[in-house]
């Protein structure tokens, strides 16, 4: 049987095998190969689409980055309005337990005027509830469809419309009733004995009027922030009627707590009146 021998420098392989060992060193790293292939392609392709009918390329500059923009909240109804401020519902609709207008406790509150029906409070006493809205005549002008109450509080003077309580379980998100910027947010004691928070917003428009709220927790807005009516959540409802004895709990079933707002006269520039009382 004839013996094959291999000259010097003969690698052994046989010439297909060495065809075949060529093959496979052709590129140390195949896979990087395809893919700045399929990339160069790409980029050809995408210059070719933005060419216009002569040619041209026509580039246009990054996008700068900026804030996520998410979808709002449809804003609250309106449930009054004082002077050319509108006034949104601090609870949603079908969380509030009771709209209730009163005498705010100091000389500084203005007066505020209801969209909404008067309840009747003969019928009130009797049902120890809010009495139903009757039919709404215009569904589609943004005011809320119901009743409000008027408590009269016998150690203050004046009508029972320079402040306005809106009753939920504490907790319920609470909404600010304008458009506006925050001036202050600050802890104070209620009746000197309980703690609380007043917020103090300016309504857009408004350099006469320090719009005041209380009864809040879990406050999520700061000094100069801007809020928008009946979109911007600025804190929640807070636990009150563990403390003091509520005057809406005699139309309510979960103790009478509830949110607190009244517009103030600004007196002099940064006069910051709080409300003195719930």
């Amino acid at each position: 049987m004839p013996t094959h021998r291999t000259r010097r420098g003969d690698t052994g392989l046989k010439v297909r095998d060495a065809h075949r060992h060529c093959k496979r060193r052709r590129s140390p790293h195949p896979v990087m190969t395809v893919i700045v292939a399929v990339i160069g392609l790409a980029v050809i392709g995408w210059t070719l689409t933005l060419g216009d009918a002569g040619g041209t390329v026509e580039t246009q500059a990054p996008a700068e980055a900026g804030p996520v923009v998410l979808d709002e909240r449809d804003p609250t109804p309106l449930f009054a309005r004082e002077g050319t401020t509108s006034l949104h519902l601090m609870i949603d609709p079908q969380q509030l337990t009771a709209l209730a207008f009163h005498q705010a406790s100091g000389s500084a509150a203005l007066h505020i005027d209801s969209l909404v029906p008067d309840a009747d409070m003969a019928l009130a006493d009797q049902l120890k509830a809010v009495p139903p809205a009757g039919e709404d005549p215009d569904p589609s002008d943004g005011v809320w469809h119901g009743v409000c109450l008027r408590l009269w509080r016998s150690n203050r003077t004046g009508v029972p419309d320079t402040a306005a309580d809106m009753g939920a379980d504490y907790g319920t998100p609470v909404w600010s009733p304008v458009t506006g910027t925050v001036t202050q947010v600050r802890p104070y004691m209620l009746y000197e004995k309980y703690e609380d928070v007043e917020i103090h917003i300016r309504p857009d428009g408004r350099e006469d009027a320090d719009l005041v709220v209380i009864h809040v927790q879990d406050v999520l807005i700061a000094t100069g922030d801007r809020v928008k009516g009946g979109v911007t959540q600025i804190g929640s409802v807070r636990k009150m009627s563990d403390k003091i004895e509520i005057q809406l709990s005699g139309y309510t079933t979960n103790g009478g707590d509830h949110v607190h707002m009244q517009i103030n006269q600004v007196q002099a520039q940064g006069d910051l009146t709080g409300t003195g009382g719930s």
